[in-house]
Order: structure tokens, then sequence, then C-alpha cells
């Protein structure tokens, strides 16, 4: 062997000792991770059997706050520190929320069966994994293949949950879903939000210049729009989900068509993927809710939000009237929208979302004198809200602790 291929063997020897090491590394920090998860229920634990709020964040502060410090004493930017540690934070308050909507009860019970859109690996799947992944109890999915199925499922009690998208940051509502919750009135149990990226997929060996048809759900086409306007020879057409659309580019392994699904359905079906991300904004997040027959009750420890569907007389300034109930009691409403009535011809229904319990008694009065000027009120649901907002630090105070290490 030359002296030039026993420096490359060494070399590339040397590069793979190092991966190893890396690699024994990140399992140390997962299983570090895994214990202090075990911690924070340690916490949660006693947090409910003192009746305290799962968060506090003048404590988190301060964690923060001495992190950063220390980050900076080995060299670590406190960009860094706040950002590895606002995502182990956010872990860990999700998993008290859960811990306290459980009561640490749930390893009695079975799974539960959760009606999901589309087959295995769906976006409302992935919404579900996600949703479930700090809860004690797990879910037997029970795949439907429209939203009405699921509400259907759920009604007749062959489920006990459901999941279904209700709006996403680019496309908008799903109008479908909110007019199933009015005829169905189902509650909302939950809520989930998945960051979605989607992919181009085809049989192997295809490229995108040989593709004539894309099949997907409709919410998908419409958030990758650009992508169609870049490629005018390509045709879209609809599936009842993102999964359906991946099965049948499975089937046929014809070249010339496509889908739009997500980078895991792709990576699980044996496809291609031709191209990532394609959506108009890789900002892109879908909001799920999760319904069922009965209501929960939502500890006063958790933030909660409240959605109800609300009717108005016809006279001006009827909803007007309605919302400033909402300004008057200091009520944070989070989203606004109306549906038409089709038993009732040019009167609109509203659905409202906003920040509080119903079981709070703010909420209860600011409820109260909406009936009173509602022609109908109806509570869909309290629901632990999903987000968890970092703590933030006080950008002045932090760089001047900085200035004085």
């Amino acid at each position: 062997m030359s002296e030039e291929s026993s420096a490359v063997s060494e070399g590339v020897n040397g590069l793979d000792n190092l991966r190893q090491s890396i690699g024994r590394l990140d399992e140390e920090l997962l299983k570090i991770f895994a214990e202090r998860r075990k911690l924070s229920l340690a916490v949660a634990a006693n947090k409910l059997t003192t009746n305290k709020k799962v968060r506090d964040q003048a404590q988190e502060k301060n964690l923060l706050s001495n992190l950063t410090k220390k980050g900076q004493k080995l060299g670590i930017d406190p960009s860094v520190t706040l950002s590895l540690f606002h995502n182990i934070i956010e872990d860990s308050v999700r998993s008290q929320y859960d811990f306290f909507l459980e009561n640490s009860k749930a390893e009695e019970l079975e799974p539960l069966k959760l009606a999901v859109l589309g087959e295995p690996d769906s976006y409302s799947h992935i919404a579900a994994q996600q949703h479930f992944a700090t809860k004690k109890r797990c879910f037997t999915p029970e795949h439907c293949p429209s939203f009405l199925s699921i509400f259907k499922a759920i009604e007749s009690g062959q489920v006990e949950l459901g999941i279904v998208p209700i709006e996403n940051t680019t496309a908008g509502n799903i109008t479908e879903v909110y007019d199933l919750l009015l005829q169905y009135q189902l509650k909302i149990v939950g809520e989930e939000k998945l960051k979605v990226k989607h992919c181009l997929v085809a049989t192997k060996g295809a490229t995108i210049n040989g593709i004539k048809d894309v099949y997907s759900h409709p919410q998908a086409i419409a958030q990758c729009k650009s992508f169609f306007n870049q490629h005018p020879f390509i045709n879209s057409h609809f599936r009842s989900s993102t999964s359906s659309a991946l099965k049948l580019v499975a089937e046929y392994q014809n070249p010339t068509i496509a889908a739009i699904a997500s980078e895991q359905a792709a990576e699980n079906s044996g496809l291609e993927v031709l191209s990532y991300g394609i959506n108009n904004y890789q900002e892109n997040y879908t909001r799920f809710l999760l319904i069922a027959k009965k209501d929960i009750a939502v500890p006063n420890a958790i933030p909660a939000k409240t959605t109800i569907t609300l009717q108005t007389p016809q006279k001006p300034g009827a909803l007007l009237d309605c919302l400033q109930v909402f300004k008057s009691h200091g009520i944070n409403m989070m989203k606004l929208e109306s549906r038409p009535i089709p038993t009732k011809p040019w009167q609109e229904l509203f659905y409202i979302d906003f920040e509080g319990n119903a079981s709070d008694i703010i909420i209860e009065k600011a409820i109260t004198e909406l009936k009173h000027l509602a022609s109908e009120v109806t509570v869909l649901g309290s629901y632990p809200m999903h987000d968890i907002l970092a703590t933030k630090l006080d950008h002045h105070a932090l760089s001047n602790q900085f200035n004085t290490l």
C-alpha cells in the first residue's frame, strides 16, 4: 500500500471512529433526556397532590438564565442553549399536562380506538402519533376513507375518538369538517398542530419532466399551488387522502403519475421522492381536532381553549353585541369562523375559539351573557391548549449578564 493510500485509509478510519464516538454520546444524551422526563413526571405527581399549576414561568426563567450562563462558559452561544432547552421544557410541560389529564391511571387502560383519515402514514395518522407521544395511553387506529365515516364511527360507538384536520395556515379552513361538527354535535376534546412538508412521490426511475398527473387530497393540492404554477404541464387530481393517492401510485407503477404525501409515507411506501418541500410556504401547519361523543374536564392547572357555536338574531349589531362580551370579560378570542345554516337560508352559524375553560367562573358568566344575546349558544368543548409558548428572557438583562462573565 502506498503512503498516499495509507493516509487516506487512516483518514477514513479516523472519521469513522469520530462518528462512532459522537454516536455513543448521542445515545447517552437520549438516555439522559429519558431520565429527565421521568423526573419531570415525578414533579407533575407532586404538583397534582399539592394542587399547583403545571407551569412556573418564574422558575423557568431562572433555569434558562443559569443554563445560558453555564453554556457561555463552555463556549456555547446563548441562542443555541435557549433553542435546545425551549424544546426540552416544551416536552416537559406537555408530558406534565398529559399526566394531569390522565391522573396517573392510564396505565390500567386498554389502547383506545381512534378513527383516522386514510391509510397508515397519512398526515392525520402522523398527527395522532405526535399527539399521543407523551401520553401513557396508546391508540389503535381505525382507518377511514372520509371525514364523514370518521364522524359516523364515533357516533355509532365503533371508536372512542377521532382526529380530523380543521384548518391549515396556507389553504385555510376545512369547511366540510365545520359542517360535520354542526350536523353530528360531537365534542372537541383536544387539538394537535402538525408541521406539514409535502413531497412529490413517484415510482423509481420517474422524473419530474415525465410526470403528467399528480394525485392527492384537495387540501394538499391547494397547499402546493406554486408547484403546479411552475409545472403547468402537470394535471392535479383529487383523492380522499394523501395515503390513498400514494397507494394508487404504488399499485399502478406508472412513471407518468405521482402523489403528494409526507416524507414518512414516501419512505414506507417503497416509492421515490422526486422533490421535497413542494408546499407554497415552508412554515406550513395543519391544526387537527380530537373529537368524541362526550366532553372532558380539563384541570384548572392546564391552560384550556373553548369552542362554541353561536347563532345571532336577525337584527343590526347582533354579532357585535355578542363579541363585546368577550372584550368586557377580558377573554382572548382566537378564531371566528362563519358557516351557512342549511335549514335557514341566508343565516349564519359562527364558530368561536377562545382562551379559557368552560368551568371557569369568568367563562361561565360570559357564556350566560351570550345566551341572553344570541338565538342559540352551544359549547362544543373545552380542551387543553396545544400551544406552549416559550418562556422569554429579558434580552437587555441577559446581555448585561454575559458581559460580566
